[in-house]
């Protein structure tokens, strides 16, 4: 056999089954974790009904332990799987369990079980007075009629008064600032400095008295000083600790402290510890601007910083440029001041090596700081620390102060510079804007150079004529900045400044102003003569302008006919024109005004020429953008002729059509236009007619242009036009357009002319129609007829059947209700349907016309709200559901209606009202739980309330059903005429246990009905058995503070009856279970139990309970006793006693603390446990330091505390 082999365990063959659940699911380990919770949780839930009071379902309670049991069984858990006859034997004992919980008299006289019972009650009441105890429940008490907290009657403190402190006297000492913290005094201008609290810590004693000496720093002097006890009380200059006192000397001078001589309170010296202490003035930081706060870019900022301590000085400080900054730190500030040798590594010997300490004197040592201003900002300072060579601390940044911050605002320089350095011009004695760059408000310094000193030395070597100072104020219209000067001569811009900084001066800084004089033209003109002809044709004149340029020069040309003037504009100071008029005659050019960009009014001027003029003729076509001409065959072409020159004239002109050309005189022309006329045209093609010569009436001829020539297209077809599908109707939506479909023939573009038969009156036009099947857009319903039609050609011919088509409005949607289905009102669109019952379905139906499908939009208003519907209907005939659900009068208000063609909703008014009705309803009242004595009959007292909706009389279903039985017995309640029923089974209930009463139909008068469910419609009876009481507990005597756990058997709340010492007292119990709190002593009996109104009263017999009172033990009297010893001596403490001898006692010794000036118990040192005492007086003798206190006391019957809150 090997040795793994026989390492295994005995095979059990029961415990080896594998689970039925797979281990990939869940691991053994945790099918068993799983099963037990839900068995925890089983029970807790159980525990819950049970403790609470609150009824539970016997049923719930045993199919939650039969299907525990039985998935266990079935899973196969290992540790968990037993055989079935287990299985049985526990669901059978848990659901005998389950009864004793609910109803023990179920079970209680059911042979073996009633022990069981027994032992399961009195450990069940054990638990629930824990329970009570860790929850703070109150009980009721057996004297008064009151709920009490029991363990305030446990734990009353008068029980055990009074403890005895012994004090050994301890060995003391002293030592000034322990801790070695730094201290400084804070100066004040007006009066002395704030005491600060020098501790001083005594250990193992409280001081009577304390003697201190100051050395002054500057005279060296010593004085003495007293500090009493008085003193520390009345300043409340101390603090307790645990082994001694910190007491506080008040120091408000500088200077070195020590510790003379301190006494205790029994004036024995206390041991000191050599030590002295150097107190001064706290170091303090301040800043004072040197320099002005409002500062420009490029300024040096200049700050003093004055510091006051003992140095050498460290200060740490922040400097801010807007929201960046830098935190700087300076050491070693005032080493020069410092005359104490400081380069020992220990320098707290050093400190108190002699008696002079005119080094920790105060001194005041200035500081420059220094900053420069880079860019426009709020540059800022503060100090943030400051330490002194005694490590003293000076913190600015927790406590703010005024003194360590100043501020300074740095402004940009401003710049000025002139707009343009090009000369400004003027008039003699008028002023001049020079236009700047800037910024205003600023001020401007400006030098000034006359004319002839500018014109003889360089502005930048002499001195300027005058010195000017302007003042720029903000401009408004904020059109820019000027200045306004007068004298001709050099401006130039040397400074600038604004309201807070100097500035710089840019280029262009100079600027020169000139006279301006008004301008000249000199004018030499010239005849022009023709090449061929006699005569002159007018004249050229050369223009020499002097001034600033541009000029404009105005003259007139004058002849017998007519008088034009024009204007001649030059950029340049010469120019040559050329006046040719077109027609002869004598002519006068006069030359009267001139201007230019000074003048520009213009100065008058009058120089002029006559002259004589024989222009060549000429002529050309009038039409000058259009050359091309569109006619058709027949028809006649009128062309329009300019002509110039000395009439009459004589016209050549050609026509040239397939490259033939005909030519044309006309002679004897007196007018300067004229029309020429061309005959029929009688092919269709292209034509050209061009003028060739014209001759005036002095023989001159010119050859014309033969560019000028205009082209005549000649069509063969005219144009013409109709209606398209003429014979068809035309359909459109009312408030829309239709458009007419057009049939065209010709040549782009045509103008249509038509007219609407309705409006005879009014011809219509249509122009520039591009498209041969145009069409027109018209809005009106009716007849349109075709009149004319004219093409980029000609006039056309309208189609004689095609010249006339109609138009009509499609019909709009409407809706109305079917026939039969509501009755019309006299109001025109309102209707009424039947009144129905509120749940019952009904639908309305309506008839449409128009074309599918329809929208439809109503509302439905009820009492509570209002409900916008839109619907899509497809059929002309349909039905709606109408609202039935709530109760109360809905109107349908259909508001508008849209088709397939209308698609925008057209408003409409239909208005149907319908009222719904309510339906009955029935509940109960109270729905409380009714409790009910078994075998008695309903009185008016039992009888239950059943509250009704609706409209008398009304008609009742119930069904009553047991428990125990699945037979329903249905009842029938007719002719019930008010809203109020009380409802009275006639039949007895007969057995134990619940009765479920329902109410599941009802109808009033209305025709309405309803099927009812619910919990208000269900009522629970509970029918019981007389009430009984026994109490948990076997002894009869108790003490103070006990709980008497009694468990009832009844419906709940039970009415109890007992007295106390005579007295009949009575007590109401909500629960199975009722605790009595012993609050005091005497006898107690409960003599009556009654539920049900104190109709089920049960037979009580032998429950009598006899309560003693607690034992109290009194050290010292009950007072607190405190005895001062010395080694070796011995000291008394007494203890009485109340209660019944014997008595027994425990006493502890605490170990004794110190908190300031009071004495404390700390931990216990030692207890000490004495029996058989049987007087009421005790003593004991101890030469051991601490607290003595009795912890524990007891008589013959009781004690104090209990040792045990559970009752035994």
């Amino acid at each position: 056999m090997s040795a793994r082999q026989v390492a295994l365990p005995p095979q059990n063959p029961l415990l080896q089954e594998p689970s039925r659940i797979s281990t990939n699911l869940f691991s053994v380990p945790t099918q068993r974790l799983v099963a037990t919770a839900i068995f925890v949780a089983i029970w807790a839930y159980k525990l819950y009904y049970f403790t609470t009071g609150i009824p539970g379902s016997f049923i719930i309670w045993c199919m939650l332990d039969i299907a525990f049991f039985t998935l266990l069984y079935l899973c196969r858990i290992p540790w968990l799987q037993f055989p079935l006859w287990k299985i049985l034997l526990y669901i059978t004992l848990s659901c005998t369990i389950n009864a004793f919980i609910i109803n023990p008299n179920w079970v209680y006289d059911v042979g073996i079980t009633k022990s069981i019972i027994e032992m399961f009650s009195s450990s069940s009441i054990l638990i629930r007075q824990q329970f009570l105890k860790l929850r703070g429940e109150k009980v009721r008490a057996v004297s008064t009629e009151e709920e009490i907290q029991i363990e305030d009657i446990r734990h009353n403190s008068s029980h055990i008064k009074g403890k005895h402190t012994v004090r050994l006297l301890p060995y003391a000492t002293a030592k000034l600032n322990p801790d070695d913290e730094r201290f400084c005094l804070t100066r004040m201008d007006s009066r002395k400095s704030d005491p600060i609290g020098l501790p001083v810590l005594f250990n193992k004693t409280s001081p009577k008295s304390i003697h201190y000496s100051r050395v002054n720093f500057v005279s060296g002097n010593k004085t003495h000083h007293e500090f009493t006890s008085r003193d520390i009380a009345r300043n409340h200059l101390v603090d307790v600790i645990q082994d001694g006192v910190f007491v506080y000397i008040p120091v408000t001078e500088p200077g070195v402290y020590k510790i003379e001589q301190a006494l205790d309170a029994d004036g024995m010296g206390i041991k000191i510890y050599k030590k002295e202490e150097i107190i001064v003035y706290c170091p303090e930081a301040k800043l004072i601007s040197i320099t002005d706060t409002k500062c420009c870019i490029n300024d040096e900022i200049h700050t003093k910083l004055v510091l006051k301590g003992v140095p050498p000085l460290s200060v740490y400080y922040e400097r801010r440029v807007d929201n960046e900054s830098v935190n700087m730190t300076i050491d070693g500030i005032g080493s020069e001041h410092f005359k104490f040798p400081i380069d020992e590594p220990d320098r707290a010997k050093l400190f108190f090596a002699s008696d002079n300490y005119q080094w920790a004197q105060n001194q005041e040592i200035e500081v420059q700081l220094n900053m420069t201003a880079d860019i426009p900002a709020t540059y800022s300072l503060r100090v943030l620390e400051i330490n002194d060579l005694l490590n003293n601390t000076h913190n600015y940044i927790i406590k703010r102060n005024q003194n360590v911050f100043v501020k300074y605002d740095v402004f940009s320089r401003p710049t000025a510079k002139f707009s343009s350095d090009i000369p400004i011009y003027t008039r003699p004695g008028y002023p001049a804007e020079m236009k700047l760059n800037l910024q205003a408000p600023w001020k401007l310094g400006l030098g000034y150079w006359s004319e002839d000193i500018a014109e003889l030395t360089d502005t930048l070597s002499s001195e300027p004529t005058e010195m000017l100072n302007v003042t720029i104020k903000e401009n408004e219209n904020k059109m820019g900045y000027s200045i306004t000067v007068k004298k001709p001569g050099t401006y130039k811009l040397l400074s600038v400044s604004d309201a807070k900084c100097s500035g710089q001066i840019l280029a262009p800084s100079t600027n020169i102003l000139s006279i301006a004089y008004p301008p000249t033209v000199k004018i030499d003109a010239i005849p022009i003569s023709a090449e061929d002809c006699p005569g002159e044709i007018g004249i050229e004149a050369t223009l020499s302008f002097t001034g600033i340029p541009r000029w404009f020069l105005e003259y007139s040309i004058k002849s017998e006919i007519e008088k034009v003037d024009e204007i001649v504009m030059s950029e340049k100071s010469k120019r040559v024109i050329t006046i040719k008029p077109p027609i002869p005659g004598h002519y006068e050019y006069t030359f009267f005004s001139l201007s230019d960009n000074i003048y520009r009014e213009g100065v008058e001027i009058n120089y002029g020429f006559t002259q004589t003029v024989y222009p060549k003729p000429n002529a050309i076509f009038r039409r000058t953008k259009d050359r091309t001409i569109n006619s058709c065959m027949s028809n006649l072409v009128e062309l329009d002729v300019d002509l110039s020159g000395s009439g009459p004239f004589t016209l050549e002109y050609e026509v040239m059509f397939n490259r033939r050309t005909n030519a044309f005189t006309i002679a004897d022309i007196q007018s300067p236009s004229y029309v020429i006329i061309s005959p029929p045209f009688d092919n269709p093609g292209t034509y050209t007619v061009t003028l060739k010569r014209i001759v005036d009436s002095q023989g001159c001829s010119q050859i014309l242009n033969n560019d000028d020539s205009v082209t005549i297209n000649v069509k063969r077809d005219k144009p013409t036009v109709g209606f398209r599908n003429s014979h068809e109707i035309l359909w459109f939506l009312e408030g829309g357009s239709v458009e007419l479909p057009l049939q065209l023939t010709g040549n782009p573009r045509w103008d249509v002319t038509y007219i609407y038969h309705l409006d005879m009156d009014n011809v219509r036009k249509a122009y520039d129609l591009v498209n041969p099947n145009s069409i027109l857009t018209v809005t009106e319903p009716g007849r349109y007829e075709l009149l004319e039609v004219k093409d980029s050609y000609c006039l056309g011919i309208v189609i004689p059947e095609k010249k006339e088509i109609e138009a009509k409005w499609l019909p709009k949607p409407f809706l109305r209700i079917a026939e039969g289905e509501a009755e019309p009102l006299p109001q025109t669109g309102y209707f009424k349907r039947n009144s129905i019952c509120a749940g019952k379905e009904d639908t309305l139906g309506l008839v449409l016309q128009g074309r599918a499908p329809w929208v439809i939009n109503y509302k439905i208003i009820s009492n509570r709200e209002t409900i916008v519907h839109q619907q899509t209907i497809g059929f002309p005939s349909t039905r709606i559901r109408l609202m039935t659900e709530n109760p109360g009068l809905h109107i349908y208000n259909f508001s508008s209606i849209a088709d397939d063609v209308y698609t925008e909703q057209n408003e409409m008014l239909l208005i149907l009202e319908q009222a719904v009705l309510s339906n009955p309803s029935a509940r109960f009242v109270n729905r409380d739980i009714v409790y009910h004595c078994v075998g008695t009959a309903f009185t008016r007292d039992d009888s239950i309330m059943i509250e009704m909706d609706g409209v008398p009389p009304f008609s009742l279903v119930f069904e009553v059903m047991h428990e125990s039985s699945n037979h329903v017995e249905t009842l029938r309640m007719e002719s019930i005429n008010n809203t109020l029923y009380y409802f009275q089974p006639k039949e007895k209930f007969s057995l134990v246990g619940q009765y479920t009463i329902s109410i599941v139909y009802i109808s009033d008068s209305q025709g309405c009905s309803r099927s009812l469910e619910g919990p208000d419609k269900t009522l629970i009876v509970q029918v019981t058995d007389v009430a009984s009481i026994d109490r948990t507990f076997h002894q009869q005597f108790h003490c103070v503070g006990d709980i008497l756990d009694y468990s009832l058997q009844g419906i709940l709340p039970l009415n109890i009856t007992y007295e106390y010492n005579g007295e009949v007292k009575f007590a109401i119990s909500r629960t199975n279970t009722f605790a009595f709190g012993a609050d005091k002593p005497g006898n107690m009996t409960i003599t009556n139990i009654c539920h049900q109104r104190n109709k089920c009263c049960g037979f009580v017999a032998n429950l009598t309970e006899i309560i003693y009172d607690l034992p109290s033990a009194f050290v010292s009297e009950g007072k607190e006793v405190i005895s001062d010893i010395r080694e070796g001596d011995k000291t008394e403490i007494i203890i009485d006693f109340l209660g019944n001898p014997p008595f027994r006692f425990t006493y502890v010794r605490k170990e004794l603390l110190k908190d300031g000036k009071k004495r404390k118990s700390g931990r216990i040192l030692e207890t000490q446990t004495i029996l058989n005492i049987n007087k009421h007086k005790h003593s004991i003798y101890t030469s051991q330091e601490g607290v003595f206190q009795v912890t524990h006391v007891g008589d013959r019957y009781c004690e104090y505390p209990r040792s045990s809150d559970i009752l035994h």
